[in-house]
């Protein structure tokens, strides 16, 4: 099995099962909280969409909402004002301040350049616009022993990998780790107003949560 494998085929399977779906599920739910005030024909965007898994748990109106990820995917959108396209997300084929709303769900710590990527994002929203980040709180305490109890454990009991470690597969897709992708978001968006929610507890901590949304509202420039 190669990389590519993983994650067009395992990585999704995994994530179907019990555990791994009440994590999947909440932290898609948590990224909706919060928001705010957005436009009732808002443009959105989102980066590493993969299927559209995300899509369906947005509720606030919008207008157009472009899905996209780095490569092509079977993609069937839930309604006509929803498409997807290809795109790089350190390298975005949009317009500056073309959108009300980027979405990001556990797609920085894959990116080569996550500071790029974050520049990008904060180009092309308006003034006043919305970037909402949902950042793995990886390798803290609490996901290394939820990815051992969890996913790891299932791999394992399958032997799908042949004896390879599990771990091996996992950190070369998770390559930033929560901290240095913390301090690049703060560093990003210094001028702007970050809010953060942490998940199961809502207390700082990585070591003891297993995720963290980031709802930052651009500055009117």
């Amino acid at each position: 099995m190669n990389e590519n494998e993983w994650c067009d085929s395992l990585y999704g399977e995994l994530q179907s099962e019990t555990g791994c779906r009440f994590y999947v599920a909440k932290s898609h739910r948590a990224l909706e909280c919060g928001i705010g005030s957005l436009p009732t024909d808002a443009q959105i965007l989102e980066l590493g969409g993969n299927r559209g898994e995300h899509c369906r748990f947005v509720e606030h109106p919008y207008s157009r909402y472009i899905v996209t990820d780095h490569r092509e995917v079977e993609f069937e959108p839930l309604n006509d004002r929803i498409r997807f396209e290809v795109a790089d997300a350190h390298s975005l084929p949009f317009d500056d301040s073309a959108f009300d709303r980027v979405l990001v769900t556990c797609v920085l710590h894959h990116l080569d350049d996550p500071e790029r990527a974050l520049r990008e994002m904060r180009r092309v929203v308006r003034p006043g616009g919305l970037i909402s980040l949902t950042l793995p709180c990886d390798p803290g305490l609490a996901y290394r022993i939820g990815k051992s109890l969890g996913p790891y454990r299932s791999l394992r009991k399958r032997g799908t990998l042949n004896g390879t470690d599990p771990r091996y597969f996992h950190y070369l897709q998770h390559r930033n780790h929560y901290p240095g992708l913390v301090a690049l978001v703060e560093r990003v968006f210094a001028t702007d107003s970050i809010s953060k929610r942490h998940w199961p507890l809502r207390i700082p901590t990585w070591n003891l949560n297993l995720f963290t949304i980031f709802q930052v509202r651009l500055a009117t420039r």
